[in-house]
This record gives structure tokens, sequence and C-alpha cells, in this order.
């Protein structure tokens, strides 16, 4: 089984950055030889096409980025992908969205889900953004969620490991 540990977001886009800099920060880590880490920031199309190529039905994966919801920012939030689709019209909106170059976590989703290039096992980790502005750096709440993200996802792909 692997497990892809994806980031997601624009460079230089301030706190939207933040799935780029955890996964350069967990490269840095010691991990098991059945982990991958990558930038999936290339679009959904892409990565549909990539998904398909290198991911099996049983293979897992985390999905690290900012989602603008209106929570507190910097908060971290994580959940399990149950995949349940919005009503198709919105789904098509998202695929022109990502044919356009759009790059967000809920593109990649609805779009790799739609098109069924998703193993069943996927979390989510997001960060609520502050700053959506142009420009390098997170704002201070982003910049302190990133330790929170991190031991978020070592503890999801190493357990009890993770404590040793």
């Amino acid at each position: 089984m692997t497990v892809l540990i994806g980031g997601v977001g624009y460079t230089f886009l301030r706190d939207h950055s933040v799935g780029l800099e955890v996964i350069q920060r967990l490269a840095a880590l010691s991990w098991p030889e059945d982990v991958r880490i990558e930038d999936v920031s290339y679009g959904p199309v892409a990565a549909v096409h990539h998904f398909r190529e290198t991911l099996l039905p049983d293979d897992r994966v985390i999905l690290i980025g900012a989602a603008k919801r209106g929570r507190t920012p910097g908060e971290v939030y994580h959940y399990r992908w149950e995949g349940i689709l919005p009503e198709d019209a919105e789904v098509q909106e998202r695929v022109v969205e990502a044919v356009t170059g759009v790059i967000s976590l809920d593109n990649l989703l609805i779009v790799a889900t739609r098109f069924g290039a998703l193993p069943r096992d996927v979390l989510v980790v997001e960060v609520e953004p502050e700053d959506e502005s142009w420009g390098a750096g997170f704002t201070p709440a982003v910049e302190e969620a990133i330790d929170t993200v991190i031991a978020t996802v070592r503890q999801e792909v190493l357990g009890s490991e993770v404590l040793g």
C-alpha cells in the first residue's frame, strides 16, 4: 500500500502556499518506503491522470492545503473525504475551473472523485487562510499552524511510531 501525501496551493499566494510549504518540510523528515510526498498543485485534470497511473484503490492519500471557509484563521481541520459530490452543474463548474488553471483542494477533490481517480481512503488537512494576497510568507496564525499540520500528518501515517 502506498501513502501519497500531496500539497495543494499556489507559490507566492501568502497563506494559500501552506500546502506546498508543509510538503517541503515533510520531505526533509524520515518516512517508510511506501510514503510518497508530492506537490499536486499542477491542476486537477493532470492530477486525475497521475492518480490513475500511480494509485490503487487500497492506497491512501493525504491532501494538505488552505481552504477559505469563514473559520478562524490559522485553525487546522482534518477529515476523511466522503466522496460526496455536489450537483452536476457545480461539478461541471469545477471541471471548467480545473481546465482553466484554478488550483484548490475542493477542485481537486471534486474533479478527482468525479473521474474515479482517488482511492477509498482520503484524508484532507486544511488550514484556514487569513491573507490571500500575492507575496511570500505566511500570516503569524498560519505560520503557527504548520507544526500542527505536520504533527497531524505524521500521526496519521506513523501512528504510535511518531511518539517514539
